[in-house]
């Protein structure tokens, strides 16, 4: 039983996943009521290899308008800055969680360079793994 605990404690969360579940589990606050509506991140990764900046972007027809961004950069107050009349409690929480435990999450990005998702209208089995794969990912964090 604890070389399962150990194995899962050394294979982080692909980020790209991770990010795609908090959109999922924050659906309705980013798209309400909306069947067709999209969710694209943004990311930067830095020189040093981690996350320093981070956006949302909201799709209603054809038109994109900015959720939130989230900088570690030391100018910037703590947790994501939510625009446009966006604003999500659970979804600040779970960026900001995300951002401050990097060593959790892994992706394939190079230092320096941008990385882009884009997340559809949630089915109810998304919604399912996303829920199961975000407590699984800060489980590890305790």
């Amino acid at each position: 039983m604890k070389s399962e605990t150990a194995l899962k404690a050394t294979n982080p969360v692909p980020l790209d996943n991770i990010l795609t579940s908090v959109v999922v589990l924050n659906w309705d606050a980013l798209a309400p009521g909306s069947t067709t509506g999209m969710v694209r991140i943004e990311y930067h990764i830095g020189i040093d290899g981690s996350v320093e900046t981070l956006r949302l972007w909201a799709r209603a027809r054809e038109y994109w308008s900015l959720i939130c961004e989230y900088s570690t950069h030391l100018a910037w107050s703590d947790g994501p800055r939510f625009a446009n009349g966006f604003h999500s409690r659970s979804l600040g929480r779970l960026l900001q969680s995300i951002m401050v435990n990097q060593n959790l999450f892994c992706h394939g990005c190079d230092p320096n360079t941008n990385s882009t998702l884009e997340i559809g209208t949630p089915t109810e089995e998304e919604t399912t793994a996303a829920t199961l794969r975000v407590n699984e990912a800060f489980q590890r964090a305790s």
